[in-house]
């Protein structure tokens, strides 16, 4: 039986529902910005179109299954998300190893230019393969269970909350324990303090960077396919938002570190919510970019401060 509350209570609570999915998705592409830009410094825009490339992937493989084989949607989705991570994780490995490490060692600029040129080739790819308008997964995850009400105001958290949120927290967190605990993380904490001391050890620096790409677009894949359940559709020309929103709220989380990428995800899922809720969508996005452009005058370290880097150069 739902929880009787005030109104004011209600609305601070689906709101707060709405944030959590919003931000669980910026902060698993965030912290993809964040592992990349640990061990490169350097900025690696292409992540909102892996994440666009794995949902239109998702989207392409459900139809195709469900053209073959009389499935259940959502069996046919399970199907179709691996599938999407894997190419994700795929594109991203091809990415590193073909684009990004000719420019590894070049002038900062280097591969955000060229990133932002690969941004452009995934989207075109994606428009020539589904065309320049929303495609839309068939109803599904409807349902809705009433947590709390106020008089006139029930607090609903939907299927697609129920199941996306967790997921997306669920991988977020593995990613800060993975990077925390296991041998692989301390390699990657290792180079991205101090590559060349790392590569004296024995170290593969470049093997790292190159496991490092494909995490992060797994991770970015993995965001993908939860946007395209949690709002059925996907169009090719939403990756360059979504990637900006994401890398500036790695920025605010201290770019660089997971777990501060998981934050600063948060932060910004609040100010978005935030905006909407007391002004409407007309000027979201504005606002949210000018909201985060204060938080970097105050804080331009970020939320979690990334430790010096030692590179030798002097």
């Amino acid at each position: 039986m739902p929880v009787e509350v005030s109104f004011e209570v209600a609305y601070f609570l689906q709101q707060l529902l709405n944030a959590l999915q919003i931000g669980a998705f910026y902060g698993l592409l965030a912290a993809s910005y964040a592992l990349v830009y640990g061990i490169t410094r350097r900025i690696n825009f292409a992540f909102g179109a892996i994440a666009t490339f794995a949902a239109a992937a998702c989207f392409n493989v459900v139809v195709l299954v469900g053209f073959l084989w009389p499935l259940p949607t959502v069996a046919a989705i399970l199907i179709a998300g691996g599938y999407a991570v894997a190419a994700a994780a795929l594109l991203g490995t091809a990415m590193e190893r073909l684009v990004i490490r000719p420019v590894a060692q070049a002038a900062n600029l280097s591969m955000l230019v060229t990133t932002i040129a690969v941004t452009i080739v995934v989207e075109e790819a994606i428009r020539l393969a589904n065309g320049s308008y929303e495609r839309w997964l068939p109803p599904m995850l409807l349902a809705s269970v009433t947590v709390a009400e106020a008089p006139g105001f029930p607090v609903r958290v939907t299927a697609s909350q129920t199941i996306v949120v967790p997921i997306a927290l669920a991988v977020a967190v593995a990613l800060v324990v993975f990077i925390a605990r296991h041998p692989f993380g301390r390699l990657w904490r290792a180079c991205a303090e101090d590559p060349k001391a790392a590569a004296m050890l024995g170290i593969d620096v470049a093997g790292v960077r190159a496991l490092t790409f494909t995490l992060a677009a797994s991770a970015a894949g993995a965001a993908g396919v939860l946007m395209l359940v949690a709002y059925g559709n996907v169009n090719f020309h939403t990756s360059f938002m979504v990637a900006l929103k994401a890398l500036l709220a790695a920025i605010v989380g201290g770019i660089g570190s997971v777990g501060g990428a998981l934050v600063g995800g948060l932060v910004l899922a609040a100010i978005e919510v935030g905006w909407t809720t007391a002004f409407g969508a007309n000027w979201r996005d504005v606002a949210v970019l000018l909201a985060l452009t204060a938080l970097f005058a105050v804080r331009p370290q970020g939320i979690v401060a990334l430790p010096g880097r030692r590179d030798h150069d002097a």
